[in-house]
């Protein structure tokens, strides 16, 4: 069968393709440990099921705005207003999912023979994204050796390549590094200088465990797209909304965007949210504080094998796990865990970096900690059938 070559881009997320087949094992009645997915096991606020519920008893399930609830965009303009030295307005702000909105901006500010620049590792659905809209992409390889930070380097070697858009993803995924305030300055004077848009992907801006996170919303430069999600931050992956911060003649044609792919996000979830807005700070600091303990004993728990190295996370809930030493292939290593240790982790590869292997660790916290043992079983095994070898 033929398909367009949109059709033949489309590659979706490998993280999903190992979930189902850990759900493929679980329905033969083995248990698997779950470290595949960035999706948060911990109870969402309260507030915001509450609010949910009853929006839903309301019948609240008619049609929304493209660019989203108007209460929603309020109150997410004065949050942000309150977290950045300049004022952010209503029309400053569209709520839509964040993977969308990835799509969205590159749909409508890219032209197919134009170059996107990312720093990798990096969130694969940038990667995913580019491949859609049929964009160039130049990937900057960041280095293990200084926590895959950014530097002028890296960043003068991104818009080397001349590019349209560049991807900057600070408390990043999948390395959890967290990105210095002049290094982050830096790239956007250099933006500027050579009227690139920026697109700053802050996802997990709230869960930075201890260095201050420095934000890019209090800059005001047309082409500068601040994007998150409320995945992460109220711990419901299901209900798939976020948001961009933008000039208002982006928003809008984001908006135009939403209105033409989907209409629009259900109302009773944008309700739930909206409750929510007014405790994001007070929620994510119990649980920041939970990941970056519990990071630390997984560390300990990688770094029981000689074989394997992890540099440790600045924010969010992955650990970014160096296999390099092993000599296997990380997308074998991904399914010989899963086959023989019952355990799911993500290939380096889905993030632009082979060789490595992203291990989520904000599920249940004894199947992360039981999850990261069989990695290391793994690891020690392989270990011991190359010693034979010799």
């Amino acid at each position: 069968m033929k398909f367009s070559r949109r059709g033949e881009a489309l590659i979706g997320q490998e993280m999903f393709s190992l979930q189902d087949q850990a759900r493929n094992i679980e329905r033969d009645g083995k248990p698997v440990y779950h470290l595949e997915l960035g999706e948060p096991k911990r109870y969402p606020p309260g507030r915001v099921i509450n609010r949910t519920i009853i929006s839903l008893l309301n019948s609240e399930v008619g049609y929304a705005p493209p660019s989203g609830l108007l209460s929603l965009r309020e109150k997410l303009a004065g949050y942000c207003s309150e977290n950045c030295q300049r004022h952010i307005k209503t029309e400053n702000v569209v709520i839509s999912p964040a993977n969308m909105l990835i799509y969205q901006i590159l749909d409508i500010i890219c032209e197919a023979t134009e170059t996107v620049a990312l720093f990798t590792p990096a969130f694969p659905t940038y990667i995913a994204a580019c491949g859609y809209v049929g964009i160039t992409m130049h990937q900057v390889p960041l280095s293990m050796n200084n926590g895959f930070q950014i530097t002028k380097k890296t960043i003068d070697k991104a818009f080397s390549a001349n590019p349209k858009v560049v991807f900057v993803n600070s408390g990043n995924n999948p390395t959890g590094a967290v990105y210095d305030e002049g290094l982050l300055k830096y790239l956007l004077e250099q933006a500027v200088k050579r009227d690139c848009w920026v697109v700053s992907d802050e996802t997990y801006s709230k869960l930075s465990y201890n260095k201050t996170y420095f934000s890019l919303l209090g800059f005001e430069y047309e082409k500068l797209v601040i994007i998150s999600s409320f995945s992460k931050i109220f711990c419901v992956p299901g209900y798939r909304i976020g948001y961009a911060v933008a000039d208002p003649r982006v928003v809008e044609k984001i908006a135009l965007s939403s209105s033409t792919l989907y209409s629009c996000l259900p109302v009773f979830v944008q309700e739930g949210i909206t409750e929510g807005v007014p405790i994001i700070d007070s929620f994510t600091d119990s649980r920041k504080k939970y990941y970056k303990a519990l990071s630390n004993e997984c560390l300990k728990i990688i770094t029981r094998s000689d074989y394997l190295a992890c540099v440790k996370p600045e924010a969010g809930f992955y650990l970014l796990i160096d296999i390099r030493k092993l000599k296997i292939d990380d997308r074998v290593f991904c399914s010989r865990l899963l086959d023989e240790f019952a355990t799911a982790v993500t290939p380096g590869a889905s993030f632009g970096r082979a060789g490595f292997v992203r291990a989520s660790i904000c599920g249940e916290t004894n199947d992360v900690k039981k999850g990261l043992r069989q990695v290391v079983l793994l690891a020690k095994s392989l270990q011991r059938q190359r010693l034979n070898r010799r």
